[in-house]
Order: structure tokens, then sequence, then C-alpha cells
């Protein structure tokens, strides 16, 4: 069994899980109608990580011999609730058997790692949506009051239970004591921008993808956009009004010209956002010069309108960027531990957030506690 991209000539992407194997994958039936009739209008990669979660437990399930579409379609759900505790421990345990009694020779090596308890509670949080779907669908009418769905949520939560104490007896906070605040102070702020400015001395990106690097991350700062809405960027989305520069943030999702398998997605609608003047002959200097790559000397013909690119002519990915900011971080690590916990496009939109926030209460006089009702 695994997870694929289905493409459509329209550019729509929709993941299927498949029995793996066949020259033409089949989808696995009840999980393809579920993402069919349940999550039709969720975005690709919210619907693709409910699927790596019904995976994971059909997965476990082929190992304890029993196959959860017949049990679902046969409404045998008490066999499917009766594997969620070693389920629990297997997913815990890097996916190794949560049955053995004892083991002669060297274990093989566990083919995934442990996951992080937030991503194993997440994974339940999800089953437990499918399997509660299933119920409501599958089951007669005349049983929807039997106390199946009632089992479904107290064996969840005996399982929560049972994790959590798990968690304790190993000291293991899946909770952060307090959760930190992301936006970025001043000598944050002008840290990074000391070392990404291009021709720094510190800057740790090649010379040819400085320029880049810079636009990026001053327009994550200057315009609070998300990760997926910058790589969504056209050329022609910065432009210069007669008063002021700016950026128009479209939703092109589904995009057929989007080459890329992980396709960066919108959460909330098209906007437009100001730009400061010097930002735009930033971009202007970029598009000149910078943006297309070198081969044999010469810029590459590109065949794509995305404003950034990588090296080798395509638009920049989301790992791409991760990246970026990756080595941005571990340079500033090293110059100055403990400096940043850590770096992402999220903490610029939230530096964004709050500096906008204090220019509408100190510029613009707006009282903060009217404008938000309170319940």
């Amino acid at each position: 069994m695994k997870l694929i991209q289905c493409r459509f000539s329209s550019g729509q992407r929709v993941p299927l899980l498949v029995h793996a194997g066949n020259a033409e994958p089949l989808p696995v039936l009840v999980p393809f109608i579920y993402v069919q009739l349940r999550l039709r209008h969720r975005a690709y990669n919210t619907a693709a990580a409910h699927l790596r979660a019904i995976q994971a437990f059909y997965s476990y399930a082929k190992s304890r011999d029993l196959n959860i579409d017949d049990a679902i379609l046969a409404c045998q759900f008490e066999s499917i609730l009766a594997l969620l505790d070693g389920y629990a421990i297997w997913l815990q345990s890097g996916r190794q058997a949560d049955n053995l009694v004892a083991r002669i020779g060297k274990a093989e090596t566990a083919p995934f790692p442990q996951i992080d308890p937030r991503t194993r509670d997440q994974y339940l949080r999800l089953l437990k949506l499918y399997l509660s779907w299933c119920v409501t669908r599958y089951i007669p009418r005349a049983r929807q009051n039997s106390t199946t769905l009632a089992n479904i949520e107290v064996v969840f939560a005996d399982v929560a239970d049972v994790i959590e104490r798990r968690f304790e007896s190993h000291i293991i906070n899946v909770r952060q004591d307090r959760a930190r605040y992301r936006s970025l102070t001043d000598t944050q702020l002008q840290i990074i921008r000391t070392l990404i400015r291009p021709g720094a001395t510190e800057n740790p990106f090649p010379e040819r993808l400085q320029l880049r690097n810079w636009l990026m991350i001053e327009l994550l700062l200057e315009t609070g956009m998300r990760r997926g809405e910058l790589l969504k960027l056209y050329t022609t989305d910065v432009n210069e009004g007669s008063q002021h520069a700016y950026v128009s943030i479209n939703d092109r999702e589904h995009d057929p010209g989007d080459p890329r398998a992980e396709e960066p997605a919108l959460k909330t609608h098209g906007r437009t956002v100001g730009i400061s003047a010097q930002l735009y002959e930033v971009y202007e200097r970029y598009i000149q010069g910078e943006r297309r790559p070198l081969r044999n000397g010469k810029p590459m013909k590109l065949l794509y309108r995305y404003l950034f690119i990588s090296d080798r002519g395509r638009p920049l990915s989301i790992r791409a960027l991760s990246n970026v900011l990756d080595r941005l971080f571990l340079t500033i690590e090293l110059a100055h531990p403990g400096l940043l916990p850590t770096l992402s496009a999220h903490d610029f939109r939230h530096t964004f957030a709050d500096r906008f926030l204090a220019y509408l209460v100190e510029k613009r006089g707006y009282d903060l506690e009217r404008a938000i009702p309170h319940s």
C-alpha cells in the first residue's frame, strides 16, 4: 500500500492510497470514498495528511491479519477497536512489532524513526475522525443509536490516557510549558538582515543566490505572506502603482503549469499588500539580472513564470525554501549560540503581524480593546 498523487489536466491534484505491486494500482476503496466525500473541499496537503494516518493504521492491521476495509464494510468495528492499544505502541516504537515475547539474534533496524509524540497524537486524532465517519456511513441506520460510536470515543480516550501515562514514565513533555513567542526581536532581526544582505562577508549562500534569498526574506517581512504564497508568486505579481509599489497574492491552487510534486498552496483568499520603494528596486534588480540561472556562462531560457527559481530553472520548492532558512539558522547559531530557538517562514509572518499591530495602535490610534469584542 502506498500514497500517490493523481494529477488531472486541469492541474487539480488528489492524493490516493493505492494497493502496491499492481501494474495499474487500484485505490483502497474506503479511504478513496472518504477523500471524495469527506475531504473533497480540503487542501491537497490536508487530505494527504489524513491518508498518511490511515495508511499507517492499515499497515499495522495487515501485520495483525486484519483487512480494515473488509472489517468496515462488514461493520465489524469491535475487531478494529481491539487493535488501537497495540497500534499506539507500534507508532511510538518506530513501527516495530508490539507482540514479541523474545527475539533470537540481532534485531532488524526499524524502517521508521521514532516519531514525535505530537505527531503520533495527530495520527490518532485523524484516525479517530476517519473511523467516526465510517461508523456513521456504514453502520445501518437502525444501529446508529447503538453504543458503537460511543465506544470509539471511549477507546480513543483510553488510548490517550495510556499514552499520557507512558509519556510521564519516560519524562516526555508533549506540550511545551510555555509557547514560544515567535515574533523576532529587533536584535534578532538586525542580525538576520546583516547576514542575508548580498555581498556580506558572513553571508552563507553562494553569490548567485544571495539576491534571491534576500528578496524572499524581505518580502516575508514586509508583507506577512505565508511560504506557499511566496513560492506561488509570478514575476508579474510585483508592480509599481501610481502611489506605491505592491504585491498581488493570488490563489493559484491546482495550477496546471506548476511542476512541483508538493505544490505550495494558499490558506486564505488573494489580496494586495503594499511594499516599500526600496524593496521594489531590489525586485527589479533581481528580475533584470539575477533571476535566470547561468548555463555555460549564458542565462537559461525559463519555462515558468514563477518569481523564485532554483538553480535548475524550476520553481523553487517548499523544501528548498526550508533549506535556505535552515542554513541561515545554522550560521546564526554558530555565531550567536542560543539567539534563536528555530527559524521558519512563519516567524517572519508573526514579526509582520506584531509590527503592524504596533503601527495601528501607536501611529493610527486604534483601540484594540474596543475593536476586538470580548466574549
